[in-house]
């Protein structure tokens, strides 16, 4: 199963580039030595082997993405602003196809303010494998404008993706017109768990008015380590036909070779009611 690596992140490795004047993009990038044109998004499923395990499968190294915060903001950049774009990751699996992170259209950003700095993240899609054999991290992130020709360059940012020997990606990037905290960890010999929320019983007596919560998923022996899975409020809770809970994330990796615990946590609250609920 895929499983994700920390790459330990060195200054020689890394480019800053000033801005390219020709198109006004945001240049300031860690490059990689190879760009992969593919735009196709990945096939590679997660729970691939739940139903038809293999006798070859073993776990991997492999990356998890905790969080992505816009750290701060230069030029006439001022919070609050509305934030479109995608980050995808491309690693040794099917074809280097892209493994969606975050993904917001211009018809649909996601407002940033100093209360609310950390992007919405809808991946990985599957876990992301780290080797030897080098991937990509590409970041494209633009600022609204009252009309297209008023958008702006947020970030522009391509990492290389490698193995935790060579690279490290927990820290801060710096790029023409932002600076983007990233909480990245490296899991040795991980394997890839997907995570699923239903409602069983009670749909019809969930509380009623403000209708709050969260689910996190973290791991046991990594300190301050949260995943946030899904937020909501104002009982907008989206569920499947089968009561499934429809979480923004559900892949995540645990440590196989070091016996991680995986811990899903639900808070929920009612204000109206002061009810709280905490299932753990």
């Amino acid at each position: 199963m895929p499983c994700i690596g920390r790459n330990r992140r060195r200054s020689s490795d890394t480019l800053n580039q000033e801005e390219d004047q020709k198109d006004g993009r945001n240049a300031g990038c860690y490059f990689t030595s190879k760009m992969w044109k593919n735009d196709n998004i990945t096939t590679v499923p997660p729970m691939r082997l739940t139903d038809h395990p293999s006798r070859y499968t073993t776990s991997d190294d492999s990356l998890q993405i905790e969080s992505i915060k816009i750290l701060s903001r230069r030029g006439a950049i001022r919070c609050p602003i509305d934030v479109f774009g995608m980050i995808t990751v491309r690693d040794v699996l099917d074809n280097r196809t892209r493994n969606i992170i975050f993904a917001h259209a211009r018809s649909n950003c996601q407002t940033i303010d100093e209360e609310h700095p950390y992007l919405q993240l809808i991946g990985p899609m599957r876990a992301i494998v780290t080797c030897i054999d080098p991937g990509n991290i590409e970041i494209a992130l633009k600022v609204k404008g009252v009309t297209e020709s008023e958008d702006r360059d947020l970030s522009f940012l391509v990492l290389l993706l490698k193995s935790s020997m060579y690279i490290s990606y927990h820290g801060d990037y710096s790029s023409k017109r932002s600076t983007l905290k990233l909480e990245f960890h490296h899991m040795a010999g991980a394997v890839e768990a997907t995570i699923g929320v239903r409602l069983i019983t009670g749909g019809s007596s969930l509380p009623l008015g403000d209708f709050q919560g969260v689910f996190t998923a973290s791991i046991d022996n990594i300190d301050d380590m949260e995943i946030l899975l899904l937020a909501f409020r104002g009982g907008k809770l989206s569920f499947a036909d089968d009561g499934t809970v429809n979480l923004s994330r559900r892949v995540i990796n645990v440590g196989l070779r070091d016996r991680e615990e995986l811990k899903v946590s639900i808070v929920a609250r009612c204000e109206e009611e002061e009810h709280v609920a905490i299932k753990r």
